[in-house]
């Protein structure tokens, strides 16, 4: 294990997080694309971007300026490569934070951890599964649909 592998999957970390609040769904589907996406455990989405991008879009708002107003920020994160070199573990905190300005006060929306396998493949590093788990929801009416949905009926 080096320094640089836990560097560069440290990075895949963040780079999740940059891209979402940017709204850059491209990015994420091209960051996931060989990965399985999981919820509780449960896999929603195996190695599909297409349909990682279909779920994400299903109930994440998109405001007019093409992103979530959201910052999430990638906590605590801790690596651990296997001794092969090929392979390793993530895991860390994610706690979104959103705000308009003029609209409604910055806030934490979510707060989950993540719990991430990497695979290293021709000298490179990439997601082979997330397994988010949430630890507390906040006010997402601004952040997902069906939440919003619910607070207009």
């Amino acid at each position: 294990m080096s320094m640089e592998d836990v560097y560069e999957i440290q990075k895949l970390m963040y780079s999740y997080c940059w891209l979402i609040d940017a709204g850059d769904l491209d990015g994420v589907c091209e960051l996931m694309k060989d990965a399985d996406v999981a919820s509780e455990g449960r896999v929603y989405v195996r190695r599909d971007p297409e349909k990682y991008r279909k779920f994400f879009l299903s109930d994440v708002m998109i405001h007019d300026d093409g992103t979530p107003k959201t910052s999430h920020m990638c906590i605590n994160p801790v690596v651990e490569v296997a001794p092969d070199g090929l392979t390793a573990t993530g895991k860390s905190y994610t706690v979104v934070v959103q705000g308009v300005t003029g609209q409604f006060f910055p806030r934490i929306v979510w707060v989950d951890r993540k719990l991430d396998t990497f695979v290293k493949e021709d000298g490179k590093w990439k997601f082979r599964t997330r397994n988010f788990v949430t630890r507390a929801e906040g006010d997402v009416t601004e952040h997902l649909k069906s939440a919003h949905a619910k607070k207009n009926t």
